[in-house]
């Protein structure tokens, strides 16, 4: 009998010893770890816990309609500066010809017109301008300059004296002035233009 209790006792023990080897060695899910070593998958995580204190990183901030200050504004659709119907091709010695557009590419003060000129297809028109003044070159383009960039547009100054030359454009137009050679009777200076409706 006492051989038979001891035999038993050893398959209690080790009975024991074999349940807890698995108990160690399993996985998280309780399965076996991976023969080939790697770990096994693990097991999906739940939603945050109602009423639990939110920690550093864990809200989503709701969107703000807020402009960043570092961003510039959205940017204003830019019109044409002049509008259908345009006016009939002409040209005029010694005036500004009918449908000139003044207020854009008008002559500087104190300068006298000696030709002007309109000449349209479809959507666009050219106009160009010959007149004369007393002032220097330099005084007639900075006229233009400031007249120009005050309506927005932007440009280039190549040159000096009676080789200046200024080009200003625009979404829809641009502008050119340049001087021709002295002549001993003041400063001639040419406008070419080219404006389109659309």
């Amino acid at each position: 009998m006492r051989r038979v209790g001891l035999v038993v006792a050893g398959v209690v023990v080790l009975g024991l010893a074999v349940a807890l080897w698995f108990i160690f060695t399993s996985g998280p899910g309780g399965g076996a770890a991976p023969s080939d070593g790697s770990s096994a998958s693990a097991a999906p995580s739940r939603g945050p816990v109602p009423g639990a204190t939110p920690t550093t990183g864990s809200e989503v901030l709701p969107p703000t309609n807020e402009v960043e200050p570092d961003r510039l504004p959205p940017r204003t659709p830019s019109t044409p500066r002049v509008a259908p119907p345009l006016p009939e091709s002409a040209s005029k010695v010694g005036g500004l010809v009918d449908g000139y557009p003044r207020e854009i590419v008008g002559p500087s003060p104190d300068s006298s017109v000696l030709d002007s000129s309109i000449a349209t297809e479809g959507d666009r028109m050219q106009v160009t301008l010959t007149a004369r003044t007393d002032a220097t070159p330099e005084e007639v383009a900075r006229h233009f300059e400031a007249s120009w960039t005050a309506l927005g547009l932007h440009g280039t100054s190549q040159g000096a004296g009676t080789t200046t030359t200024l080009a200003y454009t625009g979404a829809y137009e641009s502008m050119t002035l340049a001087f021709s050679a002295s002549t001993g009777t003041g400063t001639v200076y040419m406008i070419y233009s080219v404006f389109r409706t659309k």
